[in-house]
């Protein structure tokens, strides 16, 4: 049975991506656009997610607060261009495992279009190659670890990446040569 559910995980994990910035709406949207565009990019199928959820993944409120703490820029006259879709799709991916202040020495402030293009391509590049590897690494560990011990071994692994991205992001940079 546990298998049988690994499998469906699989395969809805396999087929999700964020969009990439060509397929980002070029025309600016007003906040209740966003949240609903959001909450369709950001819904993962229930196998991927576990059990349908309660919780709306985004709101308005929460955008005017990711606003507020400068974590994104701020809507020009209350309308949210590609940049913003592209700040909250990075936001929104990260908040499950990061703290909010890790996110924000993440993201980059104060960028044209076209370097938040650059950073965005590159985010979501990441997000796909993980998405892959990490797929493989619940392949490859459950001979190993049984169906029984995959959750924990799992959890340990969420909990390692966690502690290893927070010292990264804490961790004086080294000196250039």
């Amino acid at each position: 049975m546990l298998e049988e559910k690994l499998h469906a995980w699989e395969s809805a994990l396999s087929s999700f991506r964020l969009p990439e910035w060509e397929n980002l709406p070029e025309l600016e949207l007003y906040m209740d656009q966003v949240v609903l565009l959001m909450s369709r990019y950001l819904s993962f199928p229930p196998p991927f997610s576990g059990e349908e959820k309660e919780d709306k993944v985004i709101t308005a409120s929460i955008v005017n607060n990711y606003v507020r703490m400068k974590i994104m820029p701020a809507p020009v006259k209350k309308k949210y261009s590609r940049v913003h879709l592209a700040y909250l799709l990075v936001i929104c991916s990260l908040k499950q495992c990061l703290s909010i202040a890790s996110i924000q020495k993440l993201m980059p402030v104060g960028l044209e279009e076209d370097e938040v293009r650059r950073f965005y391509t590159h985010f979501t590049q990441q997000y796909a190659g993980v998405t892959g590897m990490f797929a493989r690494y619940v392949e490859d560990a459950l001979p190993g670890t049984g169906a029984e011990g995959l959750p924990v071994s799992t959890a340990v692994a969420a909990n390692l990446a966690k502690s290893l991205t927070e010292y990264l992001l804490t961790a004086p940079e080294a000196p250039e040569e």
